[in-house]
């Protein structure tokens, strides 16, 4: 039996940002089967797409080594709990961060990759099935420079597991 396996372009938080996330993510109050992501997979997804192999990986990372941007640095200040049941924290609007995934989508379309377009929005999930979560009234910024955006397999076998397939740095 195969395993579904997703590619992930994101920026990862480093293990302070991760532990300030964590912070605020105890001050809610989170129902019963809630569950969490790991710290050390908390990210903010910049596209999403098909596994890929062989040549196909390889123009893949070709056209991701061609995006080019100065490091960004954000700020995490809100958070809420979507209609679709998954709690996040979203930073403030931030050009370099819009062009950075748009970016990246260009490059990507131009190396012939078909990409799913539902509307971006920036955040980092920090729940799922978080119905009824109560968050408290404010979170205090959390200032995340990045520096890199990775490239990730998600396997979606149990456990679930993250393999790196590389990183691209800001500079």
């Amino acid at each position: 039996m195969s395993t579904r396996r997703q590619l992930l372009i994101g920026l990862f938080p480093g293990k302070e940002v991760q532990a300030e996330i964590e912070a605020h993510r105890q001050d809610w109050w989170w129902p019963r089967d809630c569950r969490f992501p790991p710290k050390a997979r908390l990210h903010l997804t910049l596209q999403y797409l098909h596994d890929q192999q062989g040549d196909a990986e390889q123009r893949l990372r070709a056209a991701l080594a061609e995006v080019s941007m100065q490091p960004l640095d954000l700020t995490l200040d809100r958070s809420c709990t979507w209609p679709n049941d998954v709690s996040v924290v979203q930073p403030l609007e931030h050009e370099g961060l819009r062009r950075l995934q748009q970016d990246i989508t260009r490059e990507l379309r131009r190396a012939g990759f078909r990409l799913r377009d539902r509307g971006w929005k920036p955040h980092v999930t920090i729940a799922r099935d978080s119905e009824h979560a109560a968050r408290p009234m404010s979170l205090a910024p959390i200032r995340w420079t990045a520096t890199e955006f990775r490239l990730i397999r998600s396997h979606f076998s149990y456990p679930f597991r993250h393999e790196p397939l590389g990183s691209y740095p800001l500079h």
